[in-house]
């Protein structure tokens, strides 16, 4: 009979005696009550060690200790530790095989996590590192590869987009953080977050407030988003409220950037990306699936800001006033609409735009405070669309300085 079935046996054998012990106590004094169980541990020592259901290693228990890679390859609920052993109980007392990380999730569940990556294969033969011992783990399989990141949600949610812009296992509580994040100690892995809470990488990252857009990596309300070419630096024209480069005869665009047929925006990515790593180079950083140039501590280039460690044309618009309708900060004889001051051609100055260079046309502006003839040109106050008040365009068209195209 093997152990395990003698085991059996054993318990059946004790519990009978158990039995009669209670049989005899009431009858018995209090020393013939404690003779039995030593009668007990002689019968469970005789054939078999007792077991506590873990390994204890080592001794003269002759039970063989099974090594292990994963929790697969243990009984039921045990789990394979930081020795490479099998063992009853969680990751939480016994760690994880190979490096793996042990988390608890949400649910007070323990898990083991590989931060290996790059490591040879385990077991008996080892991988790319060489082989292994006999029953142990391999060799390792070289260097752990280096994951790029300009933000948070570039690494993995168990790693840290770290200040030297890669990802490194564990929280900002052992790492710190990339330049603009700082640490939150609050979830069960401390992870970076923004420190200015209005802080963006796209439009998607301001979906909470309709309207609102991710401009110069800020959330902006479309009522301070840009809303003609005037507003924007020379090169630039107002897209979707947002100044964008323009590539309008034959202009060249930044190395980022390709000019996009049939806007002439400088809008298509020279390289896409998901994350940073796609770009593949330390001196680039995915900003809105666009691989652009490395902010060195949020400094970039003139003309450029930071947007989560990359450097991106300025997109914000340049205004001078606040109040639609008024003249406020603008010069006699023009009037502030979407935060710029333009001339008015209201009655009785009809004939204000008259003899203008570039702005020689009277054209109606709509803002929520009213209508306002203003002097415009045929490439600008479009009327079609505007963003700042939200009136978009139809079937995918882009609105550039009020023409829907």
């Amino acid at each position: 009979m093997n152990c395990r079935a003698n085991s059996a046996v054993q318990v059946g054998i004790s519990l009978a005696i158990l039995r009669e012990q209670h049989l005899l106590k009431e009858g018995s004094d209090m020393a013939s009550t404690r003779l039995l169980p030593p009668l007990f541990f002689a019968i469970g020592l005789a054939g078999c060690p007792i077991w506590s259901g873990e390994y204890q290693g080592g001794g003269d228990t002759g039970e063989t200790p099974r090594f292990c890679n994963v929790d697969a390859e243990c009984f039921g609920s045990e789990v394979c530790g930081s020795d490479n052993q099998c063992h009853e109980g969680s990751c939480q007392n016994w760690g994880c095989p190979n490096g793996a990380v042990c988390l608890v999730d949400v649910d007070g569940i323990a898990s083991c996590f590989d931060n290996n990556a790059g490591s040879g294969a385990t077991g008996g033969t080892g991988g790319s590192g060489g082989a292994g011992a006999t029953g142990g783990t391999g060799g390792s399989g070289g260097a752990t590869p280096v994951v790029y990141c300009g933000n948070p949600d570039d690494c993995a949610f168990d790693e840290t987009c770290t200040m030297d812009g890669t990802c490194q296992p564990g929280g900002c509580d052992v790492h710190a953080c990339i330049f603009g994040f700082t640490c939150d100690l609050k979830p069960l892995i401390p992870r970076c977050v923004a420190e200015n809470p209005l802080a963006c990488g796209e439009d998607a990252d301001c979906s909470a407030n309709p309207g609102d857009k991710c401009v110069s990596g800020l959330c902006t309300a479309a009522a301070d988003q840009c809303f003609d070419q005037t507003q924007c630096p020379g090169g630039s024209v107002c897209a979707d409220g947002k100044c964008t480069p323009s590539c309008a005869n034959g202009a060249a665009c930044s190395s980022a950037f390709e000019c996009t047929a049939g806007v002439e925006l400088c809008t298509t990515p020279t390289t896409g990306c998901s994350i940073t790593n796609d770009c593949a180079s330390a001196d680039l950083v995915c900003v809105d699936a666009a691989c652009v140039p490395r902010s060195v501590n949020g400094q970039c280039a003139s003309g450029q800001v930071w947007v989560e460690n990359g450097c991106i044309s300025d997109q914000a618009g340049i205004f001078v006033c606040e109040t639609d309708g008024e003249q406020g900060a603008c010069a006699a004889g023009s009037i502030c609409l979407h935060h710029s001051c333009y001339i008015s051609c209201a009655a009785p100055n009809g004939t204000a735009c008259d003899g203008l260079p570039t702005f020689n046309q009277c054209k109606p502006v709509t803002t929520t405070a009213g209508e306002f003839p203003v002097c415009g040109s045929s490439q600008n106050l479009g009327g079609e669309c505007d963003p700042t008040v939200e009136a978009f365009c139809d079937n995918g068209l882009i609105c550039i300085d009020g023409f829907c195209e």
